[in-house]
């Protein structure tokens, strides 16, 4: 059994970029058997070519969850 875990970023620097969708799926090796998924409000705007790429915009995680709650 392993997990692959996905997540979606506001950009690609580390020390500035924050998460904006975390997803987790446990696969035993044939099928996925659990899955967890959310989007995260990064607490700073979505850049529009992030949004393009991911399809995630600042109005969709406005109220999700913070990374820390």
């Amino acid at each position: 059994m392993f997990s692959i875990i996905d997540i979606e970023t506001t950009g690609g620097n580390s020390k500035q970029d924050k998460i904006t969708e975390i997803a987790i799926y446990v696969h035993d090796g044939q099928r996925i058997i659990d899955e967890y998924q959310t989007l995260v409000n990064p607490e700073r705007p979505i850049p529009y070519f992030i949004s393009q790429l991911t399809g995630i915009d600042d109005k969709m995680v406005t109220n999700a969850p913070k990374f820390y709650e």
